[in-house]
Parts: C-alpha cells; structure tokens; sequence
C-alpha cells in the first residue's frame, strides 16, 4: 500500500469531522463575538472570552494531549467530544439578556453583568469539550495518520475548513435573521437584545445538533486507533515535557517554528474577534455600517480565498512550502492595511480577500512545518506546548493589542462611554506582520544551517 495515499476514510474523517469543528470553533470564535454584543454592548466581554477561553483551551489540551497518549486512544475523545461539544454551543441560546434579566429579576446593569460573565463562562465549558476533541485529539489524530507527502494538501484543506464553515454558519445566520443586523437609530441597548434572542436561540439549536450528529457519526466514521500508548514516564511529569530545555534541545525547530507561528497568529488575532462587530457595528460607532450587505461581502471574501488556497495547496509541496510563507505574510499586511484605509464595499471586498489568502496560506504553511516538526511517537506530548505558542499566547496579546488603539466611543444605555473596535485593529495586524518576518527568517536560517533547504524534510 502506498504510503503517500491518504485514504478515502481518512479523507471523509478530516472533511466532516474537519468541518464539523470548524463550525463550532466559527461560531466560538465569531458569532458568538456578535451575540454577546447584541445583548451587552460592551466589546470588552469578547475580549475577556477570547483570554479565557485560550486559557482553558490551553489547559485542556495540555491534560487530555497526554491522556490520549497514554492510553492510546483518540477516537474516544473525538466522538463523545463532539457529542458534548453540540449541547454546549445551544447553551449560548438561553443566556440572553432579556431571559436573565426576567429570570432573576435583575436590574438592566446587573442583567448586563450576568449575561456577560454567564456567557464567558459557558464558552469556557464549550472550550473544554472542544479542545478535547478538536485541539487536543483531532489535531493528533491527522499527525498521527499523515506523512511529509501528504501532509502539505491535508493541511491546506484544514486550513480553508474555516472559511467554509463560516460560510456556512453566516448562510444559515441569514436565515434567521442574525449578523446582518445592527443596532437601529434612537433604539436602546436593552431593545435590540430583545428584538434578535430568539433568533439566535434558533441558531444556536441548529448548530449544535449538526456538531452534535456529527459527533455520533463519528463513532462509526473514524478508523480504529492505530497508535501505541505511551507510558514512558509518569502522567504530571509528562505533561511538562514540551517545556523541558533536554526537549527543546533535542527537537530545536519545532519551537523556532512554533515561535513563527506565534508571532504569525498573534497578527491574526489582533483582528479575529473584533471584525464581524466591526463589519456590522454602525458608522456612529465606528464600524462599517454594512447591514445586509455584509452577508454578500463574506461570501465573495471567504469564496474566492478558499479558492486560491485549494489550488496552492494542491501544489504546496512541488513549489516548496517556506517558498509561500513571505508571500502568505505580504497578502496578509497589505490586505489589513487597505482595510484600515477603505470604507466603501467593493474595496472592502478586494482588501479583505488579499489579507484572507494571506492568513489561510500561512496558517497552512505554519501548520505543516509544525506537524513535519512534531515527533512522531510524541505527538500528545507536544499538543500542550503547541498550544501555548501557536493559540493561547496569540490569542491574549493580540486580544488586547487592538484594543488599545480603539479611538471609536459611543455612550450605551446606562450612560456610559465605552469603546467600540475600529479600523485601527488592521493597522495593528499590518504591523505584527511584518514582525512575524523575523522568526520565519530564522527557522530558515537554522535550518540551512542543519544541512536542509527547508524546515521539512518532505522536499
């Protein structure tokens, strides 16, 4: 049997169950941006979720990393983590303001607070059920039952599985009604949330029996495991073994890539979790003002992006994977600083498809070299550390960067002035791009230097 050949089972796994995680991590890591500011107003809850929610991933992923390994099994994980995954994305439905609000007999400030913190804490135990199975177990699995060959293609449908499950997820949120919406002129705070909850209560039901469903499938999906336990030392020292100077010495470019990778995603999210509020919010408030235009504007950026990405991905290895990623980078600053400049649609639309091209093939390149990089009888072991670099880190800093230079204001219904996300994020993103140049230079520097043209050896 050819090695090379990945398999049509495999193929089918990665796709469904691909997707099927990528529409929960869609709707984490965006829609739920956007209801939670439906219903507070406030953007500084999404950025209390995304540090929280990278903490418990990371933590996650750390202890459930190494139990897969020691027990040899991922498959467990995946399916019935899938299946609790789906019920906690319909738990966002029940944590409105309104329904708070009524349910306590709260005041609206006090109703405000709790829908916030009851929503950070219900992504939070999305996050664990999630990265269970997704980060910690799914990730290692396609390590596990790739090579150098066929890893590149893999990684590049991965890495497109994103924008079509936010195609997706913005179709169906078409549907009902939800993210094509903002905040009318002279209505309140408290209004709006009412007048969009139970069209995302809907939404959130949907999506999480599809994950849900999938979860099950996935029982009868996924081939058996094909991997030995790993019980050379005791479970608390191994879950600090990515982190030891003997490992670091001894597998030196997989942290000079985990490193590039970190400063790449720290650029990403420096955007992540603020654009579709972005998109959405209106021009009083220091957003685009899109309205249902923005449904139209998605589906061009993430189409067209998916597209290209398909094609170089296909091709990925022949040309050379580090050969893309200082283009990957200069499509991705060049599209955030446009978007820091442009206001008006169409430009929007050509902005937002070069820095989407640029973040999907390096997301793409940086994810293969990472796998190439991870030991292959120790794949667990270093889940926990690639998710410090490559997610948690990224995802506090760049959280917190953007909002910093956020000039917009506005004053909410309890007559305070709060911030809004504003263009200044891209103008973040464009920056630590470029920064993200550095490291990269390095791994290729390091890696010349240890007698291989590229990171890989799959050349």
């Amino acid at each position: 049997m050819d090695k090379n050949k990945f398999g049509w089972r495999n193929w089918i796994s990665v796709i469904l169950v691909g997707f099927a995680g990528q529409l929960a991590w869609a709707i984490e890591n965006n829609y739920i941006n956007l209801w939670v500011y439906s219903q507070t107003g406030d953007y500084k809850y999404i950025t209390w979720m995304t540090m929280a929610s990278a903490v418990v991933a990371t933590l996650t992923t750390f202890f459930m990393g190494v139990l897969s390994d020691r027990l040899g099994k991922r498959k467990m994980f995946i399916s019935f983590g899938y299946i609790v995954w789906g019920v906690t994305v319909f738990l966002f439905g029940v944590m409105s303001l309104g329904g708070l609000k009524n349910a306590f007999g709260l005041t609206l400030a006090n109703a405000m607070l709790m829908c916030g913190i009851m929503n950070v804490v219900v992504d939070c135990l999305m996050t664990f059920f999630g990265s269970t199975s997704n980060d910690a177990c799914f990730n290692a699995w396609v390590t596990d039952n790739t090579n150098e060959k066929n890893r590149p293609f893999v990684e590049s449908i991965l890495s497109v599985m994103p924008l079509f499950a936010m195609g997706a997820m913005i179709g169906i949120g078409g549907i009902f009604h939800i993210g094509t919406t903002s905040i009318g002129a002279g209505q309140t705070q408290e209004e709006f949330a009412k007048s969009v909850q139970m069209d995302w209560f809907y939404f959130f039901l949907v999506f999480g029996v599809v994950t849900t469903l999938i979860g099950i499938a996935s029982l009868f999906l996924l081939p058996k495991d094909n991997i030995k336990s790993n019980r050379k030392e005791p479970y608390l020292k191994s879950l600090v073994y990515g982190f030891r100077p003997s490992t670091v010495k001894k597998t030196p470019r997989f942290y000079i890539s985990l490193i590039a990778f970190m400063f790449f995603n720290i650029a990403v999210d420096s955007f992540m979790p603020y654009f579709m509020v972005y998109f959405q919010n209106p021009v009083e408030r220091g957003g685009l003002g899109m309205g249902d235009s923005f449904l139209v504007s998605m589906i061009l950026i993430m189409g067209i992006a998916s597209l290209v990405v398909i094609v170089l991905g296909a091709f990925m290895e022949k040309i050379g994977k580090m050969k893309l990623i200082f283009p990957a980078i200069g499509f991705m600053a060049l599209g955030a600083l446009l978007l820091f400049f442009f206001k008006n649609q169409a430009p929007v639309i050509i902005a937002g498809t070069v820095m989407m091209i640029g973040y999907l093939v390096g997301t793409a390149v940086l994810g293969a070299t990472l796998r190439d990089e991870t030991p292959s009888e120790e794949v667990g072991l270093f889940q926990g550390v690639r998710m410090v670099g490559a997610v948690m880190l990224p995802m506090v800093i760049g959280s917190n960067i953007s909002p910093l230079f956020f000039s917009s204001t506005y004053v909410d219904d309890l007559g305070q002035t709060v911030g809004a996300p504003d263009n200044h994020m891209f103008l973040v993103t464009a920056i630590v791009s470029i920064i993200a140049i550095a490291p990269i230079v390095w791994l290729i520097v390091f890696s010349k230097k240890r007698g291989n043209s590229s990171p890989s050896t799959s050349k």
